[in-house]
Order: structure tokens, then C-alpha cells, then sequence
């Protein structure tokens, strides 16, 4: 993907580097966050309290929390050194044209997106599933939102269904936010999507915000990059170098990637006044206090999926594909496929694995037994399915854990049974709202005896 030349300057951590000179050097600071005097200048008088914090955190990170007006720090609002750097090496490593980063999430980040799209009073089509950030902000700003719904073995993304009908009626959408990589692992297939976007805006342009929470890393392996944001993007407009399109894409780099939480990127594809409509809104809706050990992390992050990124995702798909044999191979267990036939608008994230257990009663137990006696954390129980995420910070060891594990819980039961009778209320994940303005939740029938509703956290 990248010539020697640009994999070493890729791999630079101009801010990181800046960060861990700055923390090293024991400067006292007269302005603001008492907690990093902590590393340097411990009070022998200190409580508890300050010896417990010292504990949990290492002088190494207290250390770099620091308010300081240095340099070569940079300005966050008015970046023009180190950190202006380092998010042009971002931009680059992803394809973007300009890259921020944010330290308050992908919630932050989406904010900062609809309010450089300027969605006040206008006609705003939302993927029903994306996150509740959306939603909120969408209200706040005043914007007229139609929502569109997909299922997973739908031939067409409902984005695409809906401004079809738009466009046959003669009122387009302003701007279009579309989620294009769930929780449970379910990616829209972007250069379809993208295929028919241009198809229906190729003369009038469009505006979209694109939000990738969950898959900041597949960027960075030959393979998953055919399927990524913003690669995908790029190479669309390439293709069609007079569509007046813009894109913002947001990605949680603390999900997939090496950065601390709350750690996300916001990647602008498209034309200097969109970017100047960036910069105004990070200004006016960003923290005035960001976090600098998030910010190096991002720096890091960027760096070490350049040199690592292939290698760990390679991992991660065979340890992926091992917790699938598990499944195939052990008692009580089953393989489940979130999508069955394929060639729609979704297809699969290969780092993710659905296990059935055959009841959601029976997950639940399972779930519960793998923390409690193994140490393993599920991501999520889903009715009758456990979802493991096979991020690139799993280990063999930790596959070897969990082998243990589920073939000590799951071995002398009997085989999950396909078909589930009952209905399951399933308020996970998160962030993706159950109901959206205008639509009404039908009665549920009366319960049979014996059966119950599950909401799952």
C-alpha cells in the first residue's frame, strides 16, 4: 500500500514523541491540572486517595497531563507544528484530504460532522441504526429528518431505496448519515452503496457523514482496505473526478486501533470550504480541554497500524476462524451467521464471531461462567447468540483461555437447537436507539407461562 519512503515517514509519532519529552522533564506547572504534579513531586503529607490514584494511573501517564502552552505542542484549534504534522500524516496513511482528532469519542466527533454540514432546516436522510450522537444532534441543530431503515438481507441499502424515491419525487436530500459498520459486525458494502450514490447525485452532488466506529483498522490490510471507508471513497471520486460529492468519516480509533478511549478520527474527502466548515465547528463544539495523552495515542495509533496493522489483522482472522472451529467442534455450540445468502447490501466482518448457545437463558449462563471462572469478557450476549470481537489486541493465549473454557461450560451439553420459539426485547448496544421520532411501539401479546423478555446490557 505504501513505498519504503512512506511506511517510515508513516510511521513518525511526531506528537507522541513531543508529549513524552515535555512529560519527562519535570516542568512545574502554574496553571491547571494539579493531578500531574502527582509523577514529579510527590507530597509526603499525600492521602490515600492521592496514593491510589497513583496507583491506578503510573506516574508515566500522570505525567502527561499537562496544560502547557508549549510550542511544540502545538495549538489544538490552531494547529501549525507537531500536531498539524501528525494529522497530515493520518490523512495520508487513511486517503483523507484532512484529519482531526478528537478527544471526546465518535459522539464528539459526529457532533462536530453535522455541524459542519450545517444541517439546521435541512432535509437530513438517516440510516435508522446509527448512533444515538446522530439523533441527538440532529434535533438540537434543527434539521428535517427523514429516517430510512434496512434489513440485513436486503438487496439495497434503505439509504439508497429511500433517496430513489426522493429523487422521483423531486425532493432530494441536503445531507445523508449512514452507518456503515455495526457493533454485531455487519458492514454495508461500500463501493455498492457508493455505486449507487453516484448514480443518483452525479450531477447534484451530495453531502454525507459517514460513521465507521467499529473498523478504523481495516484501512490498514490489503484485503479489508477493499471494503473501508474511506479507501472506498477516494477511489469513487477518482473514478468520477466531476461529482460534486463531500464525505465525513468518523471512526472510534479506540475500537479496533491503538488508542486510549474516547480516541477518534474525523477524515474530510472533499473540496477547501468543507474543511474550513470543519476546522469552525471543532472550534465551536469540540472540548476546550483536550485530553493530550488521547491525542499522542492517536498519533501512535496511526503509526503502529501502518508497521503492524497487517500482521495483527492476519492474527486476528486466524483466531477468528479458531473460535468458528470451536463452535463447529464442541458440544452446545453452534456457528451463527448474522447474514444468510449474501450478495446484499451487507456483508460480514470477518473479526467478528457469533457463537449459539441454543436459548438466550443458556448464553446468559454461559456468558456469566466465562467471566466468572475464566476471566474471558463477552462483547455481547444477543438473545440466544454470544459475539466475540477478535480485535488485533487478542492473543493466542487468550483463544486458549477461552477454548478451555467454553469446552468445559459448553462440552456435556446438548446441541442448540435452530429454530427458537418466544419474543426477545434486545436493548443492546448502547448508543442505537430502540425508537426514533414518529414511530410507535406495537403492544407485545400477553406472555405464555414460563416465557420472559430479555433485555441484555
Amino acid at each position: 500500500m505504501w513505498t519504503t519512503a512512506q511506511r517510515r515517514r508513516l510511521t513518525e509519532t511526531p506528537y507522541a514523541d513531543a508529549l513524552e519529552r515535555h512529560a519527562s522533564a519535570g516542568i512545574a506547572n502554574f496553571h491547571a491540572l494539579p493531578i500531574g504534579s502527582l509523577a514529579h513531586a510527590p507530597d509526603p503529607e499525600d492521602s490515600r486517595h492521592a496514593r491510589q490514584t497513583l496507583r491506578l494511573f503510573g506516574t508515566e501517564l500522570l505525567a502527561t497531563q499537562m496544560t502547557l502552552g508549549s510550542p511544540e505542542l502545538d495549538s489544538f484549534f490552531r494547529a501549525h507544528r507537531t500536531l498539524a504534522r501528525t494529522r497530515r500524516l493520518t490523512a495520508e496513511a487513511f486517503g483523507a484530504d484532512e484529519t482531526h482528532y478528537v478527544t471526546t469519542g465518535t459522539t464528539g466527533a459526529n457532533q462536530i460532522a453535522l455541524e459542519a454540514l450545517r444541517v439546521q432546516g435541512a432535509r437530513v436522510l438517516v440510516d435508522r441504526s446509527t448512533h444515538q450522537s446522530v439523533h441527538y444532534a440532529l434535533d438540537r441543530l434543527g434539521a428535517e429528518v427523514t429516517h430510512a431503515a434496512t434489513a440485513p438481507d436486503d438487496a439495497e441499502h434503505g439509504v439508497i431505496t429511500a433517496l430513489r424515491r426522493a429523487a422521483a419525487e423531486g425532493a432530494p436530500f441536503d445531507v445523508v448519515v449512514i452507518g456503515v459498520s455495526a457493533y454485531d459486525g455487519a458492514l454495508v458494502q461500500m463501493r455498492r452503496f457508493l455505486a449507487a450514490l453516484h448514480e443518483l447525485t452525479a450531477t447534484a452532488g451530495c453531502r454525507v457523514l459517514v460513521d465507521e466506529a467499529w473498523t478504523a483498522i481495516h484501512a490498514f490490510h490489503p484485503v479489508l482496505r477493499r471494503n473501508a471507508a474511506v479507501p472506498c471513497i477516494r477511489e469513487a471520486l477518482d473514478d468520477h473526478p466531476d461529482w460534486p460529492a463531500s464525505f465525513l468519516v468518523t471512526q472510534s480509533a479506540h475500537k479496533s486501533m491503538l488508542a486510549l478511549r474516547q480516541g477518534s478520527y474525523l477524515h474530510v474527502v472533499g473540496p477547501e470550504s468543507l474543511r474550513a466548515d470543519v476546522h469552525a465547528a471543532v472550534y465551536r463544539v469540540h472540548t476546550t480541554s483536550p485530553s493530550l495523552p488521547i491525542v499522542a495515542s492517536l498519533d501512535v495509533a496511526r503509526a503502529h497500524a501502518v508497521a503492524e496493522g497487517e500482521r495483527l489483522v492476519d492474527r486476528a482472522l486466524i483466531l477468528a476462524d479458531r473460535i468458528r472451529d470451536l463452535g463447529h467442534a464442541t458440544p452446545g455450540l453452534a456457528v451463527h451467521e448474522p447474514l444468510r445468502g449474501g450478495g446484499g447490501a451487507y456483508q460480514v466482518d470477518p473479526m467478528k464471531v457469533h457463537l449459539h448457545l441454543g436459548s438466550p437463558e443458556r448464553a446468559h449462563e454461559v456468558r456469566r461462567e466465562l467471566f466468572d471462572e475464566y476471566g474471558v469478557f463477552v462483547s455481547r450476549q444477543d438473545g440466544p447468540t454470544l459475539l466475540f470481537t477478535v480485535h488485533v489486541g487478542v492473543t493466542p493465549e487468550q483463544v486458549d483461555v477461552l477454548a478451555e473454557g467454553l469446552q468445559a461450560v459448553c462440552g456435556g451439553s446438548a446441541a442448540p437447537e435452530s429454530v427458537l420459539g418466544g419474543r426477545y426485547v434486545i436493548a443492546y448496544p448502547p448508543g442505537i436507539p430502540l425508537q426514533v421520532p414518529g414511530e410507535h411501539l406495537a403492544a407485545l401479546p400477553e406472555r405464555r407461562a414460563g416465557e420472559e423478555l430479555y433485555s441484555t446490557f
